[in-house]
């Protein structure tokens, strides 16, 4: 058996290997670099600014919707005072025409019952006045008939 002395040959490479490692390991990241990392590098540029559009986009949005809810909110309250409004007129409206309607009713009952007192008093004062009548044409038919029962009577004659 016969022992090899020569460890420090073995733990170090040849440098003609390790030359040809180099080159070899330099032309496979200068192949990478022309092949992988610059079309993968502009990929992902091209995919950053994208994804920085959609979100300058987003924000964009973002804000103009924040405007147009703020400007709906202020068209909402300005809506509800102007219904509030309309609703106040409205019931003013109908007060001061129920307040029309119940004067120009008592007004007219008032006529009515007027009227109807004038009515009683002269049907009161027509009866009245055909009730003298009757009792005249009563009266005198009485006295008449007074007057010829004493005239032909053959009592009257014999007293």
């Amino acid at each position: 058996m016969k022992i090899d002395t020569d460890v420090l040959g073995q733990l170090l490479p040849n440098p003609l290997t390790m030359l040809a490692q180099l080159c070899a390991t330099a032309i496979l990241f200068f192949l990478m670099y022309k092949l992988a990392y610059k079309p993968i590098k502009k990929i992902l540029d091209a995919r950053s600014e994208y994804e920085q559009s959609r979100l300058s986009d987003a924000d964009n949005l973002k804000k103009k919707y924040e405007d147009l809810h703020a400007e709906a909110e202020k068209e909402i309250t300005d809506a509800k005072a102007e219904a509030r409004q309309i609703i106040n007129n409205a019931q003013d409206e109908g007060n001061r025409l129920k307040n029309n309607l119940i004067d120009e009713g008592k007004q007219k009952s008032q006529q009515i019952i007027d009227e109807a007192q004038n009515n009683i008093t002269l049907q009161k004062n027509k009866m009245l006045d055909e009730m003298h009548g009757e009792i005249v044409d009563v009266a005198l038919s009485a006295a008449e008939k007074i007057l010829q029962t004493k005239l032909d009577s053959k009592d009257d004659k014999d007293s």
